[in-house]
């Protein structure tokens, strides 16, 4: 089993209501596989993580990319603006 720590940032923080999230994603071997864990774990999440992008230590990852070896998993919420 793997646990993964996802962390919030901006208004995914105040959504989750925590800034980190430790979950066991199973076998998940990718990011997107772990999102899909994720997505499982915290419905209410689900609308906005698909849309998020995904970083490992200071590099964006794609969700085909291996799970990152710190466990860590940042979630970016788009930003607007001009």
């Amino acid at each position: 089993m793997t646990t993964i720590v996802f962390e919030f940032y901006a208004s995914l923080e105040r959504l989750a209501g925590t800034r980190e999230f430790p979950l066991d994603v199973g076998d998940a071997h990718t990011v997107g596989d772990a999102l899909l864990a994720l997505d499982a774990a915290r419905p209410d999440l689900a609308e906005r993580l698909a849309r998020c992008a995904c970083a490992a230590g200071d590099a964006i990852v794609r969700r085909h990319d291996p799970l990152p070896a710190d466990g860590r998993i940042a979630l970016l919420p788009p930003v607007a603006g001009g």
